[in-house]
């Protein structure tokens, strides 16, 4: 596994997470292709050279693991391995193992089962009564499957470069080690970085993968903790006022757009600041001035759906934000009456808000809600897509309003590289180094290995 805060000299090899104890599996299926080789290996050690086109079946019996081969032969073991007979294999678009129905977008509203191709090595164990799913390969193959897992493979070299070093820096920062626990340095969704394998890989993001081959952004002799996100509604947020945490120099709001840029909201200091930005298209970067949302969906990652990635809204009526705050937030509300911004970061983003709601007994009560994640979750069944709202509330009988309308920006958290907005630098001629010195400045790109 990775070491926090250490530098390597070399390729690392990864541990990545494709079924996890929470996806609750207690089977799994998985394919060898023809090409490589595979041989199995058993907790006990055992060997055993795999045929192409086996099917394996592994399922959890009393604690234990049943593999069967091709619907016929049955075997037990406590851990499983499956790895190439040679370590040195080609790595192309949907080569390697194919497992199917992996979880893809965990807790989100794209949330959906794929089947994914996986180079390099699989470990299956059991976690908690469940399967669990590890997918050991080298660094530079898990980051070129990480480009076109992301994005999609129509994307301009030089946002695949810039997505590549990012994606690179994130891992060996590895600040974050959100699945250590379990053994693994990182998992294949949006919690880390989306990871399906040789699945939907291009020549394109094996290319950027060896022009940028050890590439990472540096800052204070460390590599930089380079967070990322789909659409950041023209304005970048820090990094204190989404993670909490204390200012990093190089994770500092940008306004995602030429340093020539003006608009009259700017800065986003006030409500009536904030409403005209979110109710205007500024000409930024990920706006749809230049990239229109009817020609984004050939850009966007297979898990991504069409939609509106710039700005967006939503119509809740009284009787759907009274339920759906009732159900996220526990209050026993017979009406909401009021949403109320309280704080916001320099994008506009919410990071404290009040709801003013009567209680089934006739009393007007309040509530706060602080951060960006618990706010996103709150006002949607599944997850907001950003922060960035304004309220226009819809009035009915009395001081209990008919519906409330939440205008936005941008999707996801916000801090660091805009995907969009990269975007639309790499189809206006910008290079990697220009796209990745603008989303995190002050930093320096450097090749460690």
């Amino acid at each position: 596994m990775l070491k926090p805060n250490i530098i390597p000299d070399k390729e690392p090899v990864l541990y990545v997470g494709i079924v996890l104890p929470e996806d609750r599996f207690t089977n799994i299926d998985i394919e060898v292709p023809d090409s490589p080789l595979y041989k199995l290996i058993s907790g006990e050690s055992e060997e055993k050279r795999l045929q192409k086109g086996d099917r394996l079946e592994f399922v959890i019996n009393h604690g234990a693991i049943s593999l069967v081969i091709n619907e016929q032969q049955s075997i037990e073991s406590a851990t499983w391995r499956i790895e190439p007979v040679d370590s040195k294999y080609i790595v192309a678009n949907k080569t390697g193992l194919k497992v199917k129905g992996v979880i893809t977008g965990r807790g989100f509203h794209w949330v959906k089962n794929i089947d994914v191709y996986l180079p390099g090595a699989i470990e299956i164990s059991v976690i908690d009564s469940n399967l669990v799913v590890a997918n050991e390969l080298p660094i530079e193959q898990y980051l070129m499957c990480v480009t076109t897992s992301e994005m999609g493979a129509e994307c301009p070299p030089a946002f695949v470069e810039s997505q590549t070093i990012i994606a690179r820096s994130w891992m060996l920062a590895n600040i974050e080690m959100k699945h250590a626990n379990i053994g693994l340095d990182v998992c294949n969704d949006d919690c880390c970085q989306r990871y399906q394998g040789t699945t939907f890989l291009s020549d394109e993001a094996i290319r950027g993968a060896l022009n940028t081959y050890g590439k990472v952004l540096l800052c204070d002799d460390k590599i930089c903790d380079t967070r990322y996100f789909k659409s950041c509604g023209g304005i970048t947020e820090s990094f204190e006022n989404v993670f909490g945490d204390e200012p990093i120099s190089y994770l500092k709001s940008v306004v995602d757009a030429p340093g020539q840029f003006q608009h009259e909201a700017l800065p986003l200091d006030s409500e009536d600041s904030v409403r005209k930005w979110i109710e205007d298209t500024p000409e930024s970067y990920c706006s749809t001035h230049v990239v229109p949302e009817s020609e984004l969906i050939k850009y966007l990652g297979n898990v991504d759906v069409e939609g509106e990635y710039f700005r967006w809204n939503f119509r809740y009526t009284q009787k759907e934000i009274t339920a759906l705050l009732n159900l996220k937030m526990d209050i026993d509300a017979a009406a909401i009456l009021a949403i109320r911004p309280v704080k916001r970061g320099y994008s506009g983003r919410l990071i404290k808000v009040q709801v003013d709601y009567r209680h089934i007994d006739g009393q007007q009560e309040s509530v706060i809600m602080e951060d960006q994640y618990v706010i996103r979750q709150t006002f949607h069944e599944l997850f907001l897509y950003s922060s960035a709202f304004v309220i226009d509330i819809e009035k009915g009988i009395e001081d209990i309003p008919e519906a409330f309308i939440l205008k936005g920006a941008g999707w996801g958290h916000g801090v660091g590289y805009c995907q969009i907005g990269a975007l639309g630098m790499s189809l206006k001629g910008f290079t990697a180094e220009d796209i990745v010195y603008h989303y995190y400045p002050g930093s320096k790109l450097k090749k460690i290995y």
